[in-house]
């Protein structure tokens, strides 16, 4: 039974109604079902690892609590319709990837193009927002098993550093992170500033 509230939720976060962000909402309330914590935010326990960076993503982030900020959202971007999550510490968790067609012809792609080129026209952008919102909700009428292929798995991921000592640049004068230092003609700069002194 679809959660309203949650739904409504995810809706204005993301900023509209779309194919992604239907898949993304369902497969992370399927997961929340799967790990027995429904409603709850995971982001402590748990990793997300999304197989794409479109749309969808916003669901897992808004429900899940998994995020880039608090080092629990991993991209691995390879244009599949796929999102697992993890235990952070057994490894063991679920991966649930998209049985069905995103689109269901090329139409709509070609039109997202336009609009986003902004070569779209006024019709076509219309009609491109009217398809968009048909198929998220053709696709939110779907049952998890017609929708999803879930298969269990065990991926460890060690924890990593993201904070470091900061420095700041003897040019721009701005502070950055220690690992993106360079060094040029004697100056330490940040990475900005490196490509400008080596493009001049």
């Amino acid at each position: 039974m679809l959660d309203q509230d949650a739904w409504a939720k995810t809706v204005a976060f993301h900023g509209h109604i779309c194919p992604g962000i239907v898949v993304g909402f369902r497969a992370s309330m399927k997961v929340l079902e799967l790990l027995g914590c429904p409603g709850k935010l995971i982001g402590e326990s748990h990793f997300a690892i999304v197989e794409n960076d479109v749309c969808g993503v916003d669901g897992v982030q808004l429900i899940t609590g998994c995020t880039l900020g608090n080092d629990s959202l991993i991209i691995e971007n390879q244009g599949k319709f796929a999102f697992a999550w993890v235990d952070k510490k057994t490894g063991e968790g679920y991966r649930l990837l998209l049985k069905v067609p995103v689109w269901l012809s090329n139409e709509p792609i070609e039109l997202h193009q336009k609009v986003k080129l902004g070569t779209a026209i006024a019709e076509e952008k219309s009609q491109f927002i009217s398809l968009r919102n048909q198929r998220g909700l053709d696709i939110m009428a779907l049952s998890d098993a017609e929708l999803f292929q879930i298969e269990a798995i065990v991926r460890k991921i060690p924890g990593k550093p993201r904070l470091h000592p900061f420095i700041q640049c003897a040019r721009c004068h701005e502070y950055f992170m220690a690992p993106w230092v360079h060094t040029i003609d004697n100056e330490t700069v940040c990475s900005g500033c490196a490509t400008a002194l080596v493009q001049a």
